[in-house]
């Protein structure tokens, strides 16, 4: 008998003893399989939508930086620890920089987030381990499409990570200390590698896998930390690159300080009106069958909700480790509360369904298998089977439920878009492509300026893409950057990050005057938050544009060229 079916013989009524077994654990490529079919349901449609403009832009401009030779912090604004673009310009090394390389890169990342999901509860049985996977699943990729963002392939690695080092706990109680081992050390190993994507990934590392290690012997603990010594090495290269000071302010200062007064959003989210970006997501709400909370409501309930389940996922699985200290199962709780627990800042920094959503993804995911342990202790003498497809079931159906605008809806639509795929345009230029939706005026804006810059600026010149009120930098149109290769990106901020592009000193101003082209957008300077996301900047480069250059053309949309001007004009 398992360690755990034991303690819970020991806890259970006498008369159940005998009834109680506890479920097998599902086989790992079933949850590979899970991962795999629901994300090749929408696939057709994500291939084809249109992406973020900064977000998705920068993943595809950030990676080719550093395949000409640019050193992420050093060379150009980037708040994250240097792993995923070094992974995807090892990726646009082999297959070139283009959007569908991107976005398929981005699929790996999400389908390994949502199998170490999966694996993560695969103790409760094959019912517990699909829903985690669905959860994971309806949670993440509404809010994230493809994008090959840093997190995704973050969490995917450090989920890894807390399986590999729990099934290491798990050999030792088989009293296999080899196998232990080899676990300990690949689970550290993914922790590093997990860092090096998003170093503020080293809080929820910590807590779950002092969880998931602790009083395992000393050998066993020191295979992890090799590990994880092996997985931050590269660091060692990219400070040596960047230099200390400026990777300290790059990744820790600047996103962890001074960013926050320009990105963070009310806690919790306003139930009687959304805000920022959200309010785009609403604009385009499908119709859905069933009762339902407005976007903003459901926005506070998420939260709230959120809240709730990371504190009583953590009190229960406390509870249960100090009732059944031997026991496997409630350690897996543990290491996967504390985890969420590390990761729950995330959702406080900044309250929209984007971050709620990817800290759902490894919190909520913890909810069927907590529910199905409460009732194995309660009912011993239900089947296991059912009692995981019951919590498992019930729990995609809540959610679906209470956030059907984030989640199951969006979810649901892109599977229909994927047999009925909706009219988007694609532009083109210099062998790089870029979906917009169906507006023709739109693109034919922006396939207008791609020609202009081609005629009027010479190849290996300096581009800039802006705002027209460059005091001002709340976003940025960066995948144009992408669709020009031909010409050098003119400022290290090729990311807009308020407060930190516009910031007293700049150095854009001095890259606007070396630059000879300038792109001005209107298009974002309607932004609206409650924040000092619009609050005017150091007027430098405004000056710069307004002295310096010369419109050539205006292309409607919102779109212009400005060329530096001649001498004396």
């Amino acid at each position: 008998m398992s360690s755990d079916a034991a303690v819970q013989s020991e806890t259970a009524a006498p008369v159940a003893t005998s009834r109680i077994a506890a479920p097998t654990p599902a086989a790992w490529w079933i949850v590979v399989a899970v991962a795999a079919v629901a994300y090749a349901l929408p696939l057709r449609a994500l291939l084809h939508s249109p992406g973020a403009a900064m977000e998705e832009g920068f993943m595809l401009v950030f990676p080719d930086r550093v395949l000409h030779g640019a050193v992420p912090n050093k060379d150009f604004l980037y708040l994250y620890g240097p792993g995923s673009l070094w992974a995807l310009a090892a990726v646009y090394k082999v297959f070139g920089t283009h959007l569908l390389v991107e976005r398929l890169a981005g699929l790996a990342q999400l389908v390994g987030m949502a199998v170490g999901a999966g694996l993560l509860v695969r103790w409760w049985g094959r019912s517990v381990a699909v829903a985690a996977v669905v959860l994971n699943v309806v949670f993440v990729m509404p809010s994230l499409q493809l994008i090959a963002i840093p997190w995704t392939g973050g969490a995917a690695l450090a989920l890894g990570s807390l399986v590999a080092l729990l099934h290491a706990r798990r050999d030792v109680d088989a009293d296999d200390g080899d196998r232990a081992g080899r676990w300990a050390l690949i689970g550290g190993v993914l922790a590093g590698f997990a860092m090096l994507f998003r170093i503020d990934l080293g809080l929820a590392l910590a807590l779950g896998g002092t969880a998931a290690l602790w009083a395992v012997p000393r050998p066993i603990v020191r295979r992890a930390l090799i590990g994880t010594g092996i997985g931050l090495a590269p660091y060692l290269v990219h400070v040596a690159m960047a230099g200390p000071a400026t990777v300290w302010r790059g990744m820790l200062i600047d996103p962890m300080i001074h960013l926050r007064a320009a990105r963070h959003l009310p806690v919790p989210p306003d139930p009687n009106h959304l805000v920022g970006v959200a309010r785009v997501i609403a604009a385009f709400d499908p119709s859905w069958p069933l009762p339902r909370f407005s976007p903003s409501q459901q926005l506070f309930v998420w939260f709230v909700l959120l809240a709730v389940v990371a504190v009583a996922l953590l009190v229960f699985a406390i509870w249960r480790v100090r009732r059944a200290p031997a026991a496997f199962r409630p350690r897996v709780l543990l290491a996967g509360a504390l985890f969420g627990l590390g990761i729950f800042p995330q959702a406080v920094q900044r309250a929209d369904s984007a971050h709620l959503a990817w800290v759902s993804g490894t919190i909520v995911v913890l909810l069927p298998a907590a529910i199905a342990e409460a009732v194995s202790l309660v009912r011993p003498a239900w089947r296991a089977s059912r009692v995981g497809l019951g919590a498992g079931v019930g729990v995609i159906v809540g959610v679906s439920l209470l956030f059907p605008t984030y989640t199951a809806r969006r979810y649901i639509g892109a599977v229909q878009d994927s047999v009925h795929l909706p009219k988007t345009i694609e532009i083109s230029n210099e062998g790089r492509s870029w979906y917009v939706g169906n507006d023709a005026g739109f693109a034919h804006s922006i396939e207008a300026l791609l020609q202009a810059v081609e005629r009027d600026v010479k190849p290996g010149g300096r581009v800039i893409v802006g705002n027209s009120d460059m005091r001002r930098v709340p976003y940025n149109d960066t995948f144009l950057y992408y669709l020009l290769p031909r010409f050098v990106p003119g400022t290290a901020s090729m990311e807009f990050e308020p407060g930190l592009t516009n910031r007293p000193g700049t150095t854009l101003t001095g890259e606007m005057r070396r630059a000879d082209a300038f792109i001005a957008s209107d298009r974002w300077l309607g932004w609206d938050e409650p924040n000092d996301a619009m609050k005017p900047g150091d007027p430098g480069p405004a000056d710069v544009l307004h002295r310096e250059f010369c419109l050539k053309q205006d292309f409607g949309n919102g779109y212009k060229l400005f060329l530096h001007c001649p001498p004396g004009q």
